[in-house]
C-alpha cells in the first residue's frame, strides 16, 4: 500500500479599507470564524496593520485552502458591505 502525503499550502491575503475604524470592524466580524477549533485541514489567524487585514490561512491541501479564503474572503465583503450607507432607492 503506499500513502501520498499532500503538501502542506499556505497563503496571506492582505484586504485594504477605507479607515482603521472600517478595517478593526470587519475584523471584529470575523473574530468568531478565526475563533472556532482549527480543522483537521485548515486553520486561520487574522490581523490588521492600519486600514488593512491580513488574512493567514494554513491548510493541508491546495482544496482546503481554496475553500477557507473563498469563505473568509466573502464574509469580508458581506460585512465591508453592511457598513455601506443604503443609497438611495436600494432599499
Amino acid at each position: 500500500m503506499m500513502v501520498v502525503k499532500s503538501e502542506n499550502s499556505s497563503a496571506l491575503i492582505r484586504l485594504e479599507f477605507k479607515s482603521v475604524r472600517e478595517a478593526e470592524t470587519v475584523k471584529r466580524a470575523l473574530a468568531p470564524e478565526e475563533e472556532l477549533p482549527a480543522t483537521a485541514r485548515c486553520r486561520a489567524r487574522i490581523f490588521r496593520r492600519e486600514n488593512a487585514l491580513f488574512l493567514q490561512v494554513d491548510a493541508d491541501d491546495t482544496a482546503a485552502l481554496r475553500a477557507a479564503l473563498n469563505s473568509f474572503i466573502r464574509w469580508a465583503i458581506v460585512a465591508r458591505d453592511m457598513l455601506e450607507p443604503r443609497r438611495k432607492g436600494n432599499g
